[in-house]
């Protein structure tokens, strides 16, 4: 159904959604009704899903849990293929396992935001890497290089980590062969990556690799800083999005515009150079937000392991779904000293990790912009456990 034909969808779009779920599901009405994306402020993937959805179903958010009820199930049997290239059968179904019952994949179901559809691909990104890295010719790497580039149209954060790829190369391989694979990586990207910068060029009349930012480098900079966790009242995000990212009061600059973001990252710039201690010490706790939580968006009334105030607004069983999977990543940090003689085979893995902790650390981040990786910290954690089990077998022999 494209422009100019008749639709039958209601133009007021469900008032249960909140937070980015309405802008999705408005991309995705646009679809339907022929405007394809003239608006800057999403990548195309995950309204696509979407609207295909839809398309099928009709016009209901409610057909769209259920599709992705489906879809988010895939990253089990990903997680073991995952684990299998590191660890023995038993161990991998501990590592699925784990992904099967954590509570914040589950509730990604629930939303109409890019993390169901970002985890499969992640997922999916990862092993293409390391199979071109176990068997490198320039079909894998194409096909890794492919794989990165549709990850990045669901959500763009990791258009930079090409730059760890040539660092993961064996050092055995021949320089020339290394430019060769990583330009076979690099053009693959740029293949599928080039039909939607073309389109962003035609509609905006300037050069946009994926999407605008939407302010992300101004949510990390000092400027934000002093806002969410010094100025008082402490605010959460979502009241300093109604107030200083509100175009109505902040003289006109929307954040989801090209000039609107382009103006806060130079608020940020100036920021951060202003005070770039402040930054760097914003950054180190961005860095332990990432895993654990950010106060100002992921924990209620600025509570970070507070029990007494989580009390306050979760019973006991919430309490440790929360605690438990604000930890895995401390898990998976023990784990890597139990594999620490093993930490080259897992190198991929790490810095894959180290990127996106890195990224969000330098910008923004929210506990949720972590959890499409949990499936890596399983696997870490499930090889560990079973290579404890393998030492403990032979002590007791």
């Amino acid at each position: 159904m494209w422009r100019g034909a008749p639709t039958k969808l209601s133009p007021i779009p469900p008032a249960r959604l909140t937070g980015d779920e309405p802008g999705y599901e408005r991309f995705a009405y646009d679809l339907l009704n022929g405007h394809f994306f003239e608006r800057p402020g999403r990548t195309p993937v995950y309204p696509f899903f979407v609207a295909g959805c839809y398309a099928i179903f009709g016009r209901s958010p409610a057909s769209v849990v259920y599709v992705q009820a489906f879809l988010g199930a895939t990253i089990i049997p990903l997680t073991f293929i995952l684990a299998r290239r590191f660890t023995g059968a038993q161990s991998s179904l501990v590592a699925a396992g784990l992904i099967a019952i954590d509570p914040s994949l589950i509730f990604h179901v629930r939303r109409l935001q890019t993390e169901i559809l970002y985890k499969p691909l992640i997922l999916l990104t990862v092993l293409g890497l390391l199979w071109a890295l176990e068997q490198p010719q320039w079909q894998n790497f194409s096909l890794a290089g492919a794989l990165l580039a549709i990850t990045n149209l669901c959500r763009p954060t990791g258009m930079l980590l090409p730059a760890i790829v040539p660092l993961l190369m064996s050092r055995q391989w021949h320089f020339k062969r290394k430019i060769a694979l990583f330009i076979a990586y690099l053009v693959a990207i740029i293949i599928i990556t080039a039909p939607w910068t073309y389109h962003n060029y035609r509609t905006h009349k300037t050069f946009l690799l994926d999407s605008v930012s939407t302010a992300l480098l101004w949510q990390g900079s000092p400027e934000f800083y002093h806002l969410a966790y010094e100025k008082l009242p402490k605010r959460h995000t979502v009241q300093i999005w109604q107030e200083e990212l509100n175009p109505d009061r902040n003289g006109g600059h929307n954040a989801f515009t090209i000039e609107g973001d382009r103006y806060f990252t130079k608020r940020a710039i100036a920021s951060i150079l202003r005070e770039p201690a402040v930054y760097l010490w914003y950054c180190l706790q961005k860095a332990v937000f990432f895993g654990l939580g950010n106060p100002v968006s992921d924990w209620p009334d600025h509570a970070m392991f507070n029990v007494e105030v989580m009390w306050r607004f979760f019973s006991l069983q919430q309490i440790v779904c929360i605690l438990a999977v604000r930890i895995l990543p401390v898990i998976a940090a023990w784990s890597m000293i139990v594999l620490r003689h093993r930490w080259r085979e897992f190198l991929p893995l790490l810095a894959v990790c180290g990127y996106f902790t890195l990224f969000h650390a330098l910008t923004y981040t929210e506990v949720r912009h972590s959890e499409p990786l949990h499936p890596i910290l399983a696997v870490v954690i499930a090889t560990a456990a079973g290579e404890l089990q393998r030492r403990l077998k032979l002590i007791s022999q």
